[in-house]
C-alpha cells in the first residue's frame, strides 16, 4: 500500500508540474524496445520518426530510411564514438529541425547507417540540452520549458550531472554479490538495455566470473561494431534515497568503444530509465527522477516464471 500511495502521489504531482510552465509539448511513442520515439521534420522532409537519445551528442540521419530522400548537403567528415568502437562518418551543418511547435536552425546532423526499418534519425544532445525537458511516461509527452521560469519538480531524486565523452554521467550506488560500489553511469535513453557495467570496472573489481550469467547479449552500436555482455543480477541499485532490489544488469567484455572506457563505470539504458519521469536540466547540470507506474514493470519477459 505504501508503494502504491507513493507512486500515485508522484503521478499527481508530475501532471501538475507538467502543465505549469510548459512552452511546448511533443507526443512520443514508447516502443516495444523500451525506447522513446518522436515525430519531426528536417529541412523540407515529410514527417520522420526519430529516436530520442541522451547518449548521442549530435543529431543523426539514417541514409537507409525510405524517407531520407530530402535535401541535405553532406559537407564534412568526423569521427563517431559508439558503444563498441569508433568510425568515420559524414556530417552536415546548417539544417533546420522542427518538432512540435519548435523549430531550430543551424543544427549539425551525422550520417549514420541503421537498418531501414529502425528509425529515420536520432534526436541528440545538441537539441536536448537547449531547454529544461521533461519526459512524462503517464501522458506520453515530452515537455519543453522556458529556461527563465523553470523550477525543479518536487518531490524527486536529484542527481548531479557530469560529462564524459560528451554524454551525461550521474552518481549512484550498486550492490553486487553483497558488496556496495559507488559508480558513475551514463544516462542513455537510446539504449534498450537496463544497466551495464563497463569492462574496466568489471575487471578492476574481478566481477566477470563472479556470477553465472542468465543470458549473453550481443550488441551493435552506431559505429557498426559488435560486442558481448554477460547478463547477471545486481543485488540492489540505489538512486538518492530510493533502493531497487534484484536488478538484471550486465558485465561488459567490450575492448573498444564507450563501454570499454574507464571515463565512466557503466551505462543506464531506457529499460531502466523508463521507470521514472525524467526532467533534464542539462544547462544547470541536474537530472530529476520521479517513480512512475512503470516502476515494477518486468525488465524482460523471459525472466517471468
Amino acid at each position: 500500500m505504501k508503494s502504491f500511495i507513493l507512486v500515485l502521489l508522484t503521478e499527481c504531482l508530475s501532471i501538475l508540474f507538467a502543465h505549469a510552465q510548459v512552452m511546448d509539448s511533443i507526443p512520443f511513442e514508447l516502443g516495444k524496445d523500451n525506447r522513446v520515439y518522436i515525430h519531426c521534420r528536417v529541412n523540407d522532409s515529410d514527417t520522420l520518426r526519430f529516436l530520442f537519445d541522451t547518449g548521442a551528442t549530435d543529431m543523426v540521419l539514417n541514409p537507409n530510411s525510405l524517407r531520407s530522400n530530402f535535401s541535405i548537403s553532406w559537407n564534412e567528415q568526423i569521427i563517431n564514438q559508439g558503444a563498441t568502437g569508433s568510425n568515420s562518418v559524414l556530417s552536415s551543418s546548417s539544417n533546420t529541425f522542427t518538432i512540435g511547435k519548435t523549430s531550430i536552425k543551424a543544427l549539425r546532423f551525422l550520417r549514420i547507417s541503421y537498418p531501414a526499418d529502425s528509425w529515420d534519425g536520432v534526436v541528440g544532445l545538441s537539441f536536448i540540452s537547449r531547454y529544461p525537458i521533461r519526459i512524462d511516461y503517464s501522458t506520453r509527452q515530452i515537455y519543453l520549458y522556458e529556461k527563465e521560469s523553470f523550477t525543479p519538480p518536487s518531490p524527486s531524486i536529484r542527481l548531479k550531472v557530469e560529462y564524459e565523452l560528451g554524454v551525461p554521467v550521474v552518481p549512484l550506488q550498486v550492490r553486487i554479490n553483497g558488496k556496495d560500489y559507488q559508480v558513475r553511469a551514463e544516462i542513455d535513453m537510446g539504449s534498450d538495455r537496463v544497466f551495464d557495467l563497463n569492462t574496466p570496472f568489471v575487471r578492476q573489481h574481478d566481477l566477470e566470473k563472479s556470477q553465472t550469467p542468465f543470458a549473453i547479449s550481443e550488441i551493435t552500436s552506431s559505429d557498426a561494431n559488435q560486442g558481448k555482455l554477460y547478463n547477471v543480477y545486481f543485488d540492489e541499485v540505489k538512486l538518492g534515497n530510493l533502493s531497487l532490489p534484484c536488478i538484471p544488469g550486465a558485465f561488459s567484455t567490450l575492448t573498444t568503444g564507450v563501454q570499454a572506457s574507464d571515463k565512466m563505470d557503466g551505462v543506464l539504458g531506457n529499460n531502466f530509465l523508463q521507470r521514472f519521469h525524467l526532467t533534464l536540466n542539462l544547462q544547470e547540470g541536474y537530472i530529476y527522477l520521479q517513480p512512475n507506474n512503470l516502476l515494477y514493470k518486468p525488465f524482460y519477459d523471459f525472466l517471468i516464471y
